[in-house]
């Protein structure tokens, strides 16, 4: 596991507020980072969507986004998840994202109990 110690941008402050929130429910929240250009729409239907059904029980997507980069192009996109079983829930998300064909350098933020990006 890559542990970082770094200061945090705007989206991952926000993103550390999701995971310390979801672990006051003893949940464990990561942000999936997929370095593809995708609009909403076809973000879900390639990541989010089997994501969800792989998780069944296991958890759930709650939120995602495109990040905007130069001259209205995306960026990067990614997914919002939470899990009730940490190390459950990483296997299922690699394996989706891996099936899915996430390009290989997707990497998986954690927040809690400190920053860490881990690979896919």
């Amino acid at each position: 596991m890559q542990r970082k110690s770094k200061q945090l941008d705007g989206r991952q402050r926000l993103m550390l507020g999701l995971a310390e929130a979801a672990a006051q429910r003893g949940e464990h929240f990561f942000y999936v980072l997929i370095p593809e250009p995708l609009e909403p729409l076809s973000r879900d239907e390639k990541y989010a969507n089997p994501l969800g059904e792989a998780l069944g029980e296991l958890g759930e997507i709650t939120g995602g986004g495109s990040q905007l980069g130069e001259a209205d192009t995306i960026a990067f996109c990614g997914l919002d998840v939470v899990v009730n079983d940490r190390e459950r829930g990483l296997k299922v998300i690699r394996d989706c994202l891996r099936a899915c064909g996430a390009p290989s350098d997707t990497r998986i933020e954690e927040y809690v109990p400190e920053f860490a990006e881990l690979p896919l």
